[in-house]
């Protein structure tokens, strides 16, 4: 039913190639941390509650502004890959399905009896 389209990406060993992400959780170093809830701290500081969806933790954070500029942009990007995942799996199921339809049809397990109300 299915069918591996291509490997899971394998986790990186040592270094990373880019500078740690605002997204980390400094005690897994995972980046699958999420904001959950947020409010401004001030006028120049945002008070965070983040969850990490690695260990589970929860953590309160106070950024500024600037780091808060970047947050946004980082969860742009983690977005947009996302999106472009699921209309990837999307596109993969749709296309099994007509296969199977198609086939369904040829092989006559499927005729308009079985559309009629």
């Amino acid at each position: 039913m299915f069918r591996l389209t291509r490997s899971r990406p394998q986790r990186r060993r040592g270094p990373a190639p880019r500078t740690r992400p605002v997204l980390a959780r400094p005690a897994c170093g995972s980046d699958r941390i999420c904001p959950i809830d947020w409010a401004t701290a001030g006028d120049h500081h945002w008070w965070l509650l983040l969850r990490c969806g690695e260990c589970q933790a929860w953590v309160q954070a106070t950024v500024g502004n600037e780091q808060a500029a970047v947050l946004d942009i980082e969860l742009d990007c983690q977005q947009a890959e996302i999106r472009d995942a699921l209309a990837s799996l999307e596109a993969e199921r749709m296309a099994a399905d007509v296969e199977a339809f198609t086939t369904a049809l040829e092989l006559d397990l499927v005729d308009a009896e079985d559309f009629a109300r």
